[in-house]
Protein backbone atom coordinates (compact mmCIF):
# COMPACT_ATOMS: atom_id res chain seq x y z
CA UNK A 1 0.00 0.00 0.00
CA UNK A 2 1.14 3.46 -0.58
CA UNK A 3 1.28 6.28 1.62
CA UNK A 4 1.91 9.85 1.36
CA UNK A 5 2.03 12.49 4.09
CA UNK A 6 0.15 11.84 7.54
CA UNK A 7 0.24 8.09 6.00
CA UNK A 8 -3.17 8.36 4.13
CA UNK A 9 -3.48 6.65 0.97
CA UNK A 10 -0.95 8.61 -2.15
CA UNK A 11 -2.98 9.88 -4.64
CA UNK A 12 -2.98 7.41 -7.85
CA UNK A 13 -2.21 4.17 -5.63
CA UNK A 14 -4.08 1.52 -6.04
CA UNK A 15 -6.66 1.92 -3.73
CA UNK A 16 -6.79 5.28 -3.14
CA UNK A 17 -10.26 7.75 -4.09
CA UNK A 18 -10.35 8.64 -7.21
CA UNK A 19 -13.04 11.16 -9.16
CA UNK A 20 -12.57 11.12 -12.86
CA UNK A 21 -14.90 14.07 -14.63
CA UNK A 22 -16.19 12.02 -16.95
CA UNK A 23 -17.96 10.06 -14.21
CA UNK A 24 -19.87 12.88 -12.41
CA UNK A 25 -22.04 10.34 -11.37
CA UNK A 26 -19.66 8.92 -9.26
CA UNK A 27 -18.90 11.82 -7.41
CA UNK A 28 -20.85 11.13 -4.23
CA UNK A 29 -19.43 7.58 -3.87
CA UNK A 30 -15.94 9.16 -4.47
CA UNK A 31 -16.39 12.05 -1.41
CA UNK A 32 -17.66 9.07 0.62
CA UNK A 33 -14.50 6.84 0.20
CA UNK A 34 -12.49 9.95 0.40
CA UNK A 35 -14.54 10.82 4.44
CA UNK A 36 -13.57 7.20 5.35
CA UNK A 37 -10.20 7.67 4.54
CA UNK A 38 -10.21 11.24 6.14
CA UNK A 39 -11.96 9.37 9.30
CA UNK A 40 -9.92 6.71 9.83
CA UNK A 41 -6.73 9.25 9.73
CA UNK A 42 -8.38 11.83 11.40
CA UNK A 43 -8.09 14.94 9.57
CA UNK A 44 -8.80 17.73 10.47
CA UNK A 45 -11.28 20.25 8.09
CA UNK A 46 -8.45 21.92 6.51
CA UNK A 47 -6.65 18.92 5.95
CA UNK A 48 -9.17 17.66 4.34
CA UNK A 49 -9.81 20.32 1.96
CA UNK A 50 -5.70 20.20 1.23
CA UNK A 51 -6.02 16.20 0.84
CA UNK A 52 -9.37 15.65 -1.55
CA UNK A 53 -8.11 18.22 -4.34
CA UNK A 54 -4.88 15.87 -4.34
CA UNK A 55 -7.38 13.12 -5.22
CA UNK A 56 -8.82 14.74 -9.02
CA UNK A 57 -7.10 15.84 -11.91
CA UNK A 58 -5.78 19.51 -12.44
CA UNK A 59 -8.65 20.93 -13.92
CA UNK A 60 -11.32 19.73 -11.21
CA UNK A 61 -8.46 20.53 -8.82
CA UNK A 62 -8.77 24.17 -9.91
CA UNK A 63 -12.16 24.40 -9.67
CA UNK A 64 -12.62 22.82 -5.86
CA UNK A 65 -10.11 25.11 -4.78
CA UNK A 66 -11.82 28.35 -5.66
CA UNK A 67 -14.70 27.00 -3.13
CA UNK A 68 -12.87 28.37 0.50
CA UNK A 69 -11.79 26.40 3.36
CA UNK A 70 -15.09 25.36 4.80
CA UNK A 71 -14.83 21.35 4.12
CA UNK A 72 -18.79 20.86 4.64
CA UNK A 73 -19.71 24.08 1.76
CA UNK A 74 -16.53 22.41 -0.01
CA UNK A 75 -18.80 19.59 -0.32
CA UNK A 76 -22.23 20.81 -1.06
CA UNK A 77 -21.01 23.46 -3.62
CA UNK A 78 -19.15 20.49 -5.72
CA UNK A 79 -22.05 17.97 -5.68
CA UNK A 80 -24.25 20.93 -6.62
CA UNK A 81 -21.99 21.64 -9.58
CA UNK A 82 -21.72 18.04 -11.02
Amino acid sequence: MTTGVLGILAPGSRRAPKFDLRNPEKLKEFLEKFEELAEKHELMTKEKIKMVVNYVDKETKKFWKRHGDDYVILERKIMGAY
